[in-house]
């Protein structure tokens, strides 16, 4: 089996010359150096250009915080204004001309990057939504009345409010598209959260509270409607800035704490004291006593520190992205060194072999050439003391030999050219022979123009026989056979046993398509009666494939194939009959056949892994159990998705097999690692539709567990819910049957059936499992979020414990944790690992809440 596989790669040595065998192995040492320098290389750049890509997100977002600060001043004035103090009259024409000049800008900045951060639209839209704005004149006259006066100053203040808000979200989509909000840095990533998500959130909060504000404090009247609208903003920046003020000595960096403490104590402090002033003088005063231009000084100073929280954050994570770069850029430097240095010296390395062995390969080269020519009397003496000079001493030995070799081949050539071309058992010409007339009559037909046909014949059932009356009657059935397809040939046309039950036929010049019907039908008619061998009457039929020259190829190995495919088709017909070949069965029967092949022999290969994925309990905050998931390592294409041979397997018939070879081997490995544990862990495995209807299902299961002596308690199976609905008192009856070993069940994927939810109070099952459909988008969507409440609380009512699959992010988890959700099970607690490295989770329980929260996955 092993020189099988070794040769294709000794045929290309072969055929080499020893300097470019020795350089072919030199590259192909070098080719893992080169590949896994060059993956490194790219993984480098990748990150280089990650990182240069926040920069561009850092630098759009400081263009838009100018704007961002001069559009909630100019509302904070014109609220003002409008509610009667006219301090702001003067002020207001330049803040105008300060957000013209920030409009300008960020139009060069679009201009730049907005194809990249696919801004220009949104951009686009804000500019616009400012000169609506600006066009529209809130003057005060002595002609208004109260309620246009109150309108104006609320339409005023929502059209100033919906630009910003569009400001906030053209950042959170800069930073989504620059990859800022994916920086994997501990440090970047916490400027990143507090300059993209908190922060303008905060300072818009206060921006609002500035404007209301100083709207009450010119007018001396604060409505109940305001009154609500203060209390929110209030509360939305008291929780905001307790949240960032807690940052203050959460840097890694020693550095960037003492840098960053001063600002945010600032910002805290001036927030905290706005939000004193706001309540005591405004909220619950009775009577409004500040004056308009003071609050929005102190609201100013509270939203100036939060942009110079910004303005120090900001440049910082821009210098923390170039040390980034820069240290990314020497590494790369280092890693190309090292390549080059490290592929020199295998260059050396190989030169000195070759140089080392080529004058010995020389002579050896010398003394064959001499003997192909006739030299009998070559003869070769190397001074030497490896392995090659045994390969002198045997080409001596070949030499003295060659004599009686050639007159013992002569005396064999007759006999060893009949087995050669003809077949053992029937005397029909075998494939050999069949190729070569084959070739003679494609050359004929080319010249000729005439058609051509080859019909592929495969013995309906035949096996059958075979296996149950013995092999001696079987090759008795199949000369009888022979004989009666050679009766239904024309002459000149061949026949040809290709091995075991399958046929050959070729027929030249024919004159169409009809005439090879004939013959399919000629042969079809023979096998009707019945063979009577020995003592026994045998009735056999054949399947058919013709292919057409040159409709169907104009080569052997293509001819042969598609007849192949075609006999195929007829066998899936229902056998005993015929079918010509099409294109479209080619393309089928290739994929198919490929992947039946593999998977057939991916079992009995050891092909198949098995990766683990852990579940986390929510209450204990441990990892309680494992789920096992089959893995296919093709030996060509690598991974092959379950997804897409699992319905193959079941197709195939060999799911059970596989299913059971999943459920010993977990079991198997389960039973390892509880050996070196302290707290057990459960075990769940995914149990099919074929699995659980086979009726040697249970005990299969029972066999497992008394060989492997793992503690039934600790084995959960997986079912979904259009296994369990199916055939639904049979199920039961298993079920519970399986309940009695003491295994837990589970429903998996649930809420994805469609089915009655009648059935939870019948079958005994433990847990549900909530599919990842449904945990995708929560908590955003609130239909997802709606359906995985009810799941939830629906498993809390039946008594039954709640899985979430798919959890992927810290947002996902808060909420399912806020909802009690037993257990979750995703990317956030660990992707399926390999049994090595998930035991190194098991072993020390390394996966906290507090740890996932922080990472956020």
């Amino acid at each position: 089996m092993m020189r099988g596989l070794l040769f294709p790669a000794v045929a290309l040595m072969n055929r080499l010359k020893y300097l470019q065998k020795f350089l072919l192995i030199a590259v192909l040492f070098m080719l893992p150096v080169g590949l896994t320098m060059y993956m490194l290389v790219t993984n480098i750049d990748k990150e280089i250009n990650f990182a240069k890509n926040e920069r561009l997100g850092i630098e759009y977002n400081d263009g838009i915080r100018k704007l961002l600060e001069h559009l909630q001043q100019h509302r904070g004035m014109m609220n003002a204004s409008l509610n009667g103090d006219t301090s702001f009259k003067e002020v207001l024409i330049s803040k105008k001309v300060e957000i013209e000049e920030d409009i300008r800008n960020i139009d060069r900045l679009d201009q730049q990057l907005g194809s990249y951060l696919e801004t220009t639209a949104k951009w686009k839209a804000i500019k616009d939504n400012w000169y609506i704005l600006d066009k529209k004149k809130f003057l005060l006259g002595p002609e208004q009345n109260d309620e246009l006066h109150t309108g104006m100053i609320k339409q005023n203040f929502e059209l100033h409010t919906a630009m910003i808000s569009e400001l906030l979200s053209l950042i959170v989509h800069v930073g989504d598209i620059s990859s800022l909000k994916l920086d994997p840095g501990d440090d970047s990533y916490l400027l990143m959260d507090t300059i993209v998500n908190k922060l303008p959130l905060i300072i818009e909060s206060t921006g609002q509270l500035r404007g209301l504000g100083s709207g009450i404090a010119a007018k001396k009247k604060l409505t109940p409607e305001e009154k609500i609208q203060l209390i929110i903003l209030t509360g939305m920046v008291q929780s905001a800035i307790n949240d960032v003020s807690g940052h203050r000595n959460e840097f890694v960096s020693p550095y960037l704490n003492e840098l960053l403490q001063p600002y945010i104590l600032d910002h805290f402090t001036a927030t905290k004291l706005l939000l004193e002033i706001l309540k005591n003088d405004i909220i619950d005063a009775k009577t409004i006593h500040i004056q308009s231009g003071e609050f929005y000084r102190i609201s100013t100073n509270a939203i100036d520190s939060g942009f110079k929280l910004y303005d120090v954050e900001s440049p910082r994570l821009n210098s923390l992205l170039v040390e980034r770069i820069h240290e990314l850029s020497k590494k790369k430097q280092y890693v190309i060194g090292f390549a080059l240095i490290v592929i020199l010296f295998i260059f050396y390395l190989f030169s000195a072999f070759y140089e080392s062995i080529i004058r010995t390969v020389f002579l050896l080269k010398k003394a064959s050439l001499q003997f192909s020519r006739g030299d009998l009397s070559t003869r070769i003496d190397l001074q030497i003391q490896d392995e090659l000079q045994h390969v002198g001493h045997a080409f001596n030995t070949m030499v003295d030999a060659f004599s009686d070799m050639m007159e013992e081949r002569r005396r064999y050539e007759e006999k060893i050219e009949y087995h050669a071309y003809y077949d053992a058992l029937t005397g029909l010409p075998n494939r050999i022979l069949f190729n070569d007339r084959l070739k003679i009559a494609l050359s004929d037909a080319h010249g000729s123009g005439k058609l051509l046909a080859v019909i592929f014949l495969d013995l309906d059932r035949f096996k059958v026989f075979n296996d149950t009356l013995g092999h001696e009657t079987g090759d008795l059935l199949l000369k009888a056979v022979t004989e009666r397809l050679t009766e239904s040939l024309r002459q000149g046309d061949t026949i040809s046993r290709m091995g075991g039950d399958e046929f050959l036929f070729l027929l030249p010049e024919i004159g169409g398509i009809s005439q090879a019907r004939i013959v399919a039908e000629k042969v079809i008619n023979q096998l009707k009666m019945p063979f009577k061998i020995n003592s026994h009457e045998l009735f056999i039929s054949a399947s058919l494939g013709i292919s057409m020259y040159p409709y169907d190829g104009d080569e052997i190995g293509i001819l042969v194939k598609n007849a192949d495919i075609a006999m195929y088709a007829a066998k899936n017909q229902g056998r005993n009959n015929y079918r010509f070949y099409n294109r479209e069965m080619n393309i089928k029967a290739e994929k198919t056949l490929q992947m039946e092949n593999s998977l057939r022999r991916a079992l009995e290969r050891e092909e198949f892994l098995l990766y683990y994925q852990p579940r986390f309990d929510l209450v204990s905050e441990k990892i309680t159990g494992v789920e096992a998931l089959i893995r296919w390592k093709h030996p060509d294409i690598g991974f092959v998705p379950p997804a897409d041979f699992i319905p193959l397997a079941e197709e195939m018939g060999l799911i059970i097999p596989i299913g059971e070879w999943v459920l010993r081997t977990a079991c198997i490995q389960h039973k390892a690692w509880l050996t070196k544990m302290t707290s057990p862990v459960s075990l769940s495995v995914n149990i099919s539709a074929f699995q659980f209807q086979d009726s040697d299902f249970l005990d299969t299961v029972k066999r497992v567990l008394e060989e492997v002596s793992i503690e039934p308690h600790l084995l959960e199976l997986e079912l979904t819910e259009s296994v369990v609905m199916n055939n639904g008192e049979m199920t039961i009856v298993k079920l519970k049957q399986l309940k009695e070993l003491g295994i837990k069940i589970s429903i998996d994927d649930f809420g994805t059936g469609f089915s009655s939810l009648n059935y939870l109070k019948h079958f005994p099952i433990d847990s549900l499992k909530i599919d990842r459909s449904f945990i995708k988008d929560i908590p955003m969507a609130p239909k997802d979020t709606a359906i995985t409440k009810t799941i939830i609380a629906l498993g809390r009512r039946l008594h039954l414990r709640v899985i979430a699959e798919g959890v992927e992010t810290k947002e996902q988890l808060a909420f399912l944790s806020s909802r009690r959700c037993n257990e979750v099970q995703g990317y956030l607690i660990s992707r399926p690992l390999p049994p090595d490295e998930v035991f190194g989770l098991l072993e020390g329980n390394r996966v906290t809440k507090e740890k996932l929260v922080v990472s956020g996955g």
